[in-house]
Order: C-alpha cells, then structure tokens, then sequence
C-alpha cells in the first residue's frame, strides 16, 4: 500500500539494462550490416550463392480478446480488509515499445481471488490503495505522464499521483475528492480521519511538502495540517501520535528527518536524523527518495529508505532498514533482515508482526530476487518467510485475520500466505509464463508461473484453465516436451547467470514425478532452447547458448528415453540464434538475428549440423524469433521488427506453406498489450496456441485470427 515502489521497481529495470542486461525489444543499431557467416573452427557452409528476398505482405493477424482481456496490465498496489475480501489497482495500456499506461483499474474479490469485479478509470492510473472497510476506500491516482514542478512522473509513463480518490460502494465507483496539486506519496487512516502526504514542488534541491487531512466520511474536505521543511515520504498513526518521514535538501544531498506531533497533527517537531551513508547526503535528490514507516506501538518503528540515485555495479548503498524503540528519538539500522547487495526495501507491519522485504540488486549480484523476513514477536527476531527466484516485491500487507499478502512486479503476480505458511497466486489466474506444448486440442502442458519458475502445469480444456501439477525445485524450466499424454520432458537450468545447473529431467506420469536423465556439459541459464521429442524414446535437445557473437550451438539427442545420450556441436556463426525447432532426428532449422541490424537468417541443417543450406533471408531488422513448424512445411515465426533504425518495432507473424522458401508477413494490428514472456506452439497446420505474458490465445485458421482462451482476470459471475 505504499506509492513509489511500483515506479522504483521500473526505474531497476532501467539500471538493469545500463549494466548490460539484455532487453526484450532492443533498440535497433542506427545502420545495416550485410551478413558474412564465417568464423569460428567450423564455418556454416552454404550452397546458395545468390540470395532471394522472399517476403509477402499478408493479412493482418488479428486478436478477438474477451471484454475482460486487461492489455498490458500492471499492477500497482493491493489491500485487504477480510481474508476474502481485497482489492488490486493496475494501469493498462500497450507494451509494444515499452509500458505506456493508458488507464486504470480497481478489482474486487469477495471469495479469496477465485473471481474479480473491475471498476475502469479512464484516463487514470490508481497508485495505492487503502480501504478502512468493505464499503469506503481511497487511492491515490494521477493522469498518464502528467508532470508539475519537478516532481518527476514515474518512468514508462506512470503518473505522477496529485489524486485523492474516493468509493463508497466497495470499489464498484470512484470519485475524485482531492487534487493536491504535487505528487501524493502516501495515505494513513487516523480516528476518524484520513491523512495524505505530498512530496511538494521541489526546486534547486528544496521541497515544501505537505500533510492534508480529511474526515473519512465523505472523505470530501481536505484541510493542510502542516507545512514540512521538505519533500514528506510517509506517515504513520496511533491515535493521537503521529511520524512523518521528510526528506531535506541543499541542492547537493538529502537527509531524511523523523518528525512527531502528539496533538493529532497540530504540531510538528523533529525528533531525529536517520543515521544515512555518504551517498544520501551528497548525491542523493529529496524529490528522488522513497520512504515508509509504521509503529507497531507507541514506542517500537520502523522505516525503510531507498534511493535509486545511490545504485551502481556495487549495490545500492541507501537501502536501509531503520528501527526505533523509544518513539523515534533514536534511530539504529536493522541487520537482521539483511542479504547483501539490498534493493528498496519494502516495509508491512501489524500489531506484534512484522514483515521486510528484501530485493536484490541484480545488475550487481546474484539472485533470488526478493527475500521476506518476517518477525512475530514485534521485530525481536525474524525468520525468512519466503524467497522469490523471480518476483520482485514491491508492496506488501497484513491481512486482517491472519496471513500476509505481496505484490509482485515483472510478473505481477499477487499471492497470499495462508495460515500453514503456504503460499498461493491468486491472481492473475494461474497460467504458465513459459513454455507451453500441447499433445492434442485439449490436453497441454505448460512451465513457470508467476511465483515459480520451476513449476510444471497442466490443462485438460485447451488453455481455459490450468493446475499446477508439480515443481521442479530451485531451477526454471526454459523448454518442455511432451510426445504424449504421460511422457514428458523438460529441461531446466539456474534461473540467474550464475552457479550454472542444468538438467534434462524426464517423467513417466504426466509431470507428476521427475527423473534426470541428462546433465548438460554448459549452460548459461535462460538461454534459448528447443527440447523435441519424435516418440516417448526419441528426442533431441538444441542449446543455443544464449550467445551474441561466435557461438558453436550444442545438438544433444537420445534413442533410448534418456539412458544415452550423444553430444555434438554444429558450426560456428558470427550471428545471435535466436530460436531453433527440429523437423526430424537430423534436420533442424535455426534462425539468426544480427542485432537488430536488417538480417534474419534462417539455415537448416539435414545431416545434424555438419553442413547448412540458407532456407532463408528475410531482410527484416529482427530483434527476437520464435519458430514452430508443425510440418516440414509449414512453418510459422514469431518476430518483433524494427521498421527502420533507431524506431520502435512490432510484432509480426511470418508464415510458410512450402519449407520456408516463401513467406508472408502478417502483422498484429489489433490494440494489445504485449507481455514480457511470449511462448508459440502449433499443434498441427492450423491449430495453435500463443502465449502472451499471461494471456494464451489459440488460432484455427493457420494464425489469421486469435481467440483468447485464458485472461488474467477471472471475472465474477
């Protein structure tokens, strides 16, 4: 329930991409290429010495999405007042050219998830969330790229929140009751009251936030409370007692001040200086600092502070826990939820309980990517309650009744622990994130989900509805193959790029139960990789290596199920593989991308890679591929183009009826969201699946239209 976590989780990902990760979409280079493949101990030998560009223009490809398809959901906050009964905010829009957020939404569960009313604000993207009850909410809310001062709107087209919203009817309708003119960082309930906090106009390192205050009912005339020497991050409340945490600045640094009324807010007075490192005082600017902070009691709190602006290779260095016990006159930093290399910190708190989560800097070290601390007896001692190999948590709550709640961004995924110390997704609905393959229209499999990436599932209905039948603990499954209804196989490998695992794991009964039967010689963990299966016995594994220059791809295969398996290595390219499939046991189609640069080369090997044909040249500036050919010749791609260097590109659908030596270009006009995860899988000529962040579409008709099978958001009844 905290603002600013959501735009600080975004704002990683772009310090992630700084430090040389690789982005879904790349930017295209500002000049072409031509192709020369040679390098490396084995050259790819081509016998066409003249290349054709063989490109048609087709039809669009069109998506029919149900009214509840949500396009490029990301969700924001999450509050609950009952063990049945929350809330979730979340902005739409498209995330073709990165996320650009459009609008908003407000869903209700009544029945622990199991279905979502949605409430649509149009124009406006909710923030935070706080509902005193079941009927009377608040949230902070602000138009898409709105700007005032300079405080800043949140990047890839986050608002900045001026808004105070207000719904009478449990979240069914929203009204606007205040506009703070400044960016709202934070919403406490008093007795009675309802307080928000405002980071103010800041200008040459200064702000002037403030405190407003408004009755809970209607919640419709807000008064300032105080005016603060600096940029006000968050607030907390007991009764007559009141802390803020304020950010000051000099145009050089920050420093983050406790401040303190026992009148209810009619005085202010600072209590203490949070004892911050060299970084907060010199580099850090207040309008850039995230805060939060709760008392459990009128003596023991708690504060987190963040500063994106203190990030590099080495870490974060303004990434603390704080915690007092004497009302916030004195202020110490919490080692026991520490994990090294910490990353915006995210703070809950309720009665006795309390939960820290801990996010990882993964431009500078190693994963999982959140860890949450959780402490019974009032922050005395604390035991780690979860760790997150994928989900990044950036809010978090007590659910009143028992049980904690957490949101998480990449895959925004919103889960509950129960009072067995399990946890569940509840939403979205539950739906694999990663590889999928069916056996027949009905029946498919599918991997990770957005809690775990080990996760294998299964569906008995064509993509409706999906169960989790099994995990495989402690890695990702990056491909999967199932020639029938019971035998299946996977491979798995270390989910970050480091302490590299993988596995070639096979299984007898339908994914209930795994065994290895392979160990790869290298991996690198994520890369792109094709696991095909002709029979239950015979099958091939493909790792291209993740690589972007010479890279020698490895061809392992099996006759036996997995008791032998023969290694080779096919020539060497100057190019990115980007994706592979295998028509039968020697033949293999693999398709190079140069950069983005106007190149995509698709060469197909019959003899297992000794020697390549060119099957073609598409002439496209490609920045990713996904391949499937149900039939030798048939054939169909998935490919995000650049249009020109240095322009935003689209996702197109290339297909083939006669091997690749034609191909039509098909592109998706329809207004949808694409998500981070994509995954293609056709069952025969005609008949496919899509799998689009968490919404799976199927075709019938060669991939001229897409139905949406599954959406995120099971809507109530």
């Amino acid at each position: 329930m905290r603002l600013g976590v959501l735009v600080g989780f975004l704002a990683a990902v772009l310090l992630l991409g700084a430090c040389g990760t690789t982005s879904a979409h790349p930017t295209a280079p500002a000049q072409s290429q031509a192709p020369t493949h040679t390098t490396g101990s084995k050259a790819l030998r081509s016998t066409n010495k003249t290349i054709q560009v063989n490109l048609a223009n087709g039809s669009p490809a069109q998506l029919q999405a149900p009214a509840a398809t949500l396009p490029g959901l990301m969700l924001t906050d999450a509050d609950f007042v009952s063990t049945q009964d929350g809330w979730i905010s979340g902005g739409v829009g498209g995330l073709v050219n990165g996320p650009s957020l459009s609008a908003g939404i407000i869903a209700r569960t009544t029945d622990s998830g199991r279905g979502w009313r949605v409430a649509h604000l149009p124009g406006l993207v909710p923030t935070q969330l706080l509902f005193l009850s079941s009927k009377v909410g608040f949230a902070i809310a602000g138009h898409p790229g709105q700007t005032a001062g300079r405080a800043l709107p949140g990047p890839f087209g986050l608002p900045q929140a001026n808004l105070i919203l207000r719904s009478g009817d449990g979240g069914r309708t929203w009204a606007t009751v205040f506009d703070a003119g400044g960016n709202v960082t934070d919403l406490a309930a008093g007795q009675g009251s309802i307080w928000a906090t405002t980071a103010g106009t800041c200008s040459s390192g200064t702000c002037s936030g403030k405190i407003y205050a408004a009755s809970q009912a209607p919640g419709s005339s807000w008064s300032t409370l105080w005016t603060a020497p600096g940029a006000v991050l968050s607030v907390a409340l007991k009764g007559q007692r009141a802390w803020a945490v304020v950010a000051t600045g000099n145009g050089k640094g920050s420093a983050a001040e406790v401040y303190a009324s026992s009148d209810g807010g009619a005085h202010f007075a600072e209590l203490a200086t949070l004892p911050t490192t060299y970084e907060l005082s010199y580099f850090s600017d207040p309008s850039q600092l995230q805060a939060q902070i709760t008392f459990t009691d009128s003596q023991d709190g708690w504060v987190t502070l963040w500063s994106m602006q203190s990030c590099a290779m080495h870490g974060c260095d303004v990434s603390d826990v704080y915690r007092t016990t004497d009302g916030g006159h004195t202020w110490t930093k919490e080692t026991k939820t520490s994990i090294g290399c910490e990353f915006e910190p995210v703070l809950a708190a309720s009665g006795q309980d309390v939960a820290v989560a801990q996010g990882v800097n993964l431009a500078a070290c190693q994963g999982p990517e959140s860890t949450i601390f959780l402490s019974r007896d009032g922050g005395g001692t604390f035991k780690v309650a979860q760790r997150w190999q994928t989900l990044g948590v950036t809010s978090m709550g007590f659910i009143p009744g028992g049980g904690l709640w957490t949101l998480g961004s990449g895959n925004n995924a919103l889960a509950v622990q129960g009072a067995d110390g399990r946890w569940q997704q509840i939403f979205p609905a539950l739906a694999p994130v990663g590889p999928i393959d069916f056996v027949n229209a009905s029946e498919g499999f599918g991997a990770g989900d957005a809690l775990d990436p080990g996760a294998v599932l299964r569906t008995t209905d064509g993509g409706r509805l999906w169960k989790e039948i099994s995990t495989i603990p402690n890695l990702g499954v990056d491909a999967l193959a199932f020639p029938t209804a019971k035998v299946g196989y996977v491979y798995a490998a270390s989910v970050d790029s480091e302490g590299q695992v993988a596995e070639i794991l096979r299984t007898t009964d339908g994914g209930v139960t795994w065994s290895q039967t392979h160990a790869p010689a290298s991996s690198s963990g994520g890369a792109p990789t094709t696991l095909k299966f002709f029979s239950a016995t015979s099958g091939l594994f493909i790792n291209l290596y993740d690589c972007t220059d010479s890279c020698t791809p490895e061809v392992v295969t099996t006759k036996d199920a997995g008791k032998t398996w023969q290694v080779s290595k096919f020539g060497a390219s100057a190019y990115s593989p980007q994706s592979a499939t295998a028509l039968a046991p020697n033949r293999y189609v693999v398709g190079w991308s140069a950069d983005g640069r106007a190149l995509t080369w698709l060469g197909q090997t019959t003899n297992g890679g000794v020697t390549w044909t060119t099957l073609s040249n598409l002439r496209l500036r490609s920045g990713s591929l996904l391949m499937d050919f149900p039939t030798p010749d048939v054939g169909y791609v998935m490919a995000f183009v650049y249009h020109a260097p240095n322009q935003a590109g689209t996702y197109e659908l290339l297909t083939t009826s006669n091997g690749g030596k034609t191909w039509t270009q098909h592109v998706f006009t329809s207004p949808v969201g694409w998500g981070s995860s994509l995954a293609l899988d056709f069952l025969d000529a005609r008949r496919g699946w899509l799998l689009n962040g968490s919404v799976l579409w199927s075709t019938h008709n060669a991939g001229r239209t897409w139905i949406a099978v599954h959406t995120p958001v099971p809507t109530e009844p």
